[in-house]
């Protein structure tokens, strides 16, 4: 970085300063804002066929020749939920994020795990996760995560503390970062029973 060693030092900290603003502005626009709709997309995808099959299979009850119909929507169904986890992936996903954060150059300060969220389907599984490094591996680690085949959202990224080390700017990156995982039926039913989720208790 030697265009940096020329600037003067209230130049290098004007950059130092206003890098981080720029970094969390372009990830929201390039990638957390395309993430989110996605997600929001599927979520009312994976409603949408949940509904839709509960109606073809009372219909199928009634209806004689209606069970492909139901097959069709299950195995739609299947490839949709594909992309959220169980509980059993659950942990080498996250593993694996903390790895491409690794992999990325960064070290890695803060890795916890939150209390989850539940909606109706899927449960909301977040990350507290804090790291350090150069402005180079954090978007490089943001980029990894951003082409998981598992859907990873990076939320309430803040950059801060930036500091010069051997002509290179080093900085603290804090963030949540959340993936979703499927909930069984019999998850469902309990949820449903506890009132944390809302849906027909069976």
């Amino acid at each position: 970085m030697a265009w940096f060693e020329e600037l003067d030092s209230r130049q290098q900290i004007a950059v130092a300063v206003v890098v981080p603003v720029v970094i969390v502005l372009l990830y929201g626009l390039v990638v957390l804002g395309p993430r989110l709709r996605a997600t929001a997309a599927m979520q009312d995808e994976i409603v949408a066929m949940e509904a839709e099959r509960e109606r073809k299979t009372i219909e199928a009850a009634k209806v004689a020749g209606r069970e492909q119909e139901v097959a069709a929507l299950d195995r739609e169904l299947a490839r949709a939920l594909s992309r959220l986890p169980d509980q059993k992936e659950i942990e080498d996903l996250l593993s694996t994020v903390s790895s491409l954060g690794m992999d990325s150059g960064l070290e890695i300060l803060v890795f916890r795990q939150q209390p989850e969220t539940y909606q109706e389907f899927y449960a909301e599984v977040p990350v507290e996760m804090q790291v350090r490094g150069g402005y180079h591996q954090v978007a490089v680690f943001l980029d990894r995560v951003g082409h998981l085949d598992r859907i990873v959202n990076v939320g309430n990224l803040a950059l801060y503390e930036p500091k010069i080390i051997d002509d290179s700017t080093v900085l603290t990156a804090s963030s949540t970062v959340t993936t979703f995982r499927f909930l069984s039926d019999g998850e469902r039913r309990k949820l449903v029973e506890q009132k944390k989720i809302k849906g027909e208790q069976r």
